[in-house]
């Protein structure tokens, strides 16, 4: 597949921002975040009533009333402080891509939904940038929109509340059904004594990137609930599907880790979690931020002879230790920034210690993104380009109901045992 750039322009806010607004301050859990873009890409079929001209326009008159809304996206980072509103604009890329959209889809690679995002998810545009947008037409007149969202601004539902209310205003030419983005982190989570000049934590390529593959695996509805059932037990009676898929893909990763180095470490699984519903009160729908966290679950020597059930239950055990022991410190606690920074430094000297097996699962279901229609219909399929990043997984859902699909990330001899792990084989659909 082959993606040409025909044009590049920069989409400016409808309206400038005031001046009241000029100064976006990023809240602790921002500036502790690392610099690096958070991209999706939503896949449209081919629409005969309006013509890829037209969709364009729609698309960019639309962008520019959206950043009226989320004027940050618009303006510029300032060190690891703030965001400089001021209006520069987002990139936006038009393409096109020489086969049509039935190719890819029968084999989405990584590799390709890279061509249809505007800039690497490590790309040193993340230093400053906060949004671009690509918009790539197949020569079967299908189209992709991809964009990179600075996680210094945005976890992956304040990414989705954005393409919602681009979607809204490009379709219905209003945001009532969506409503107006809340921008409010910073009141709960103040800033730290960071300067302008502070470095922002940054996301490193892996030096031998060639060595880590990455590869998609589908769970439909009915094999998760087999898995589901599986993997219940007196202690979790009713895994949610995150829970049970997690679980699988962490036994499964582990017996290929151990196989190929021959050693049997300790396991730890970080699971990602939202902070929107766990604080107390919790935050509106439409906060717009960076609210994410992680949990960590351990696995001793023994997890190939280790049951799913087992698994689930460290899982579970986990989020709960979390939800009572680390959340309830987060808010109105002046110390705070240390509550932070020691949690993240126990997971880094974790990793960096060598004595453990370490995998990192992300989960973007239940985020609504087949529901994203600009006014041409709703996507076909929605991707996320993985970060070639050794061990790392993102799950989202499926198009059709209650499936989940796995973007899994692993050395290339670990990744050919995973992929013929014949308990793995019993739940995954073919591509």
């Amino acid at each position: 597949m082959i993606v040409d750039v025909t044009s590049r322009d920069i989409i400016k806010p409808s309206s400038p921002t005031p001046n009241h607004l000029k100064t976006f301050k990023l809240s602790l859990l921002e500036q502790l975040g690392p610099t690096i873009f958070g991209p999706m890409v939503f896949f449209y079929s081919g629409n005969n009533r309006i013509k890829p001209a037209e969709q364009i326009q729609k698309l960019k008159q639309s962008l520019s009333e959206t950043l009226t809304h989320f004027h940050p996206l618009a303006g510029r980072l300032k060190g690891n402080v703030s965001i400089d509103c001021n209006d520069s604009g987002v990139d936006f890329i038009e393409a096109q891509v020489d086969s049509p959209l039935s190719s890819l889809l029968q084999e989405p690679s990584s590799d390709s939904l890279q061509q249809l995002i505007p800039t690497s998810a490590d790309s040193i545009e993340t230093r400053t940038k906060l949004l671009l947008a690509q918009a790539s037409f197949f020569e079967c007149g299908s189209m992709a929109v991809g964009v990179c969202i600075s996680h210094k601004f945005a976890d992956a539902t304040s990414i989705g509340l954005f393409m919602k209310t681009w979607a809204a205003i490009s379709s219905r030419g209003s945001i009532e059904t969506v409503g107006s983005p809340v921008f409010d982190t910073a009141k709960i989570f103040p800033p730290g004594n960071f300067s302008e000049t502070s470095p922002a934590p940054v996301i490193e390529p892996e030096i031998k990137m060639n060595q880590t593959v990455s590869k998609r695996f589908i769970f439909d509805s009915s094999s998760i609930q087999s898995l589901q059932a599986k993997a219940s037990s007196f202690e979790v009676n009713q895994p949610t599907r995150v829970e049970a898929v997690s679980a699988l893909i962490w036994k499964t990763a582990v017996k290929a880790t151990r196989t190929v180095s021959g050693t049997s470490k300790p396991s730890i699984l970080a699971n990602s979690a939202s902070l929107r519903s766990r604080l107390s009160p919790p935050f509106t729908e439409n906060t717009i931020g960076n609210l994410v966290s992680y949990f960590a679950a351990k696995a001793e020597e023994g997890i190939n002879q280790t049951k799913l059930q087992t698994l689930v239950s460290e899982i579970r055990k986990a989020k709960q230790r979390f939800q009572e022991n680390h959340v309830p410190k987060l808010v109105g606690n002046p110390n705070a920034t240390e509550v932070i920074c020691s949690y993240q430094k126990e997971a880094g000297d974790m990793i960096a210690s060598g004595e453990f097996d370490f995998y990192i699962i992300s989960s973007a279901c239940r985020f609504g993104l087949y529901e994203i229609d600009f006014g041409w219909g709703k996507p076909v399929w929605v991707g996320i380009p993985s970060i070639r990043q050794k061990s790392i997984v993102t799950l989202l859902d499926t198009r059709e109901a209650g499936g989940i699909e796995a973007w899994v990330n692993l050395n290339e001899q670990e990744m050919k045992l995973f992929e013929q792990d014949r308990e793995l084989l019993q739940f995954v659909s073919p591509v």
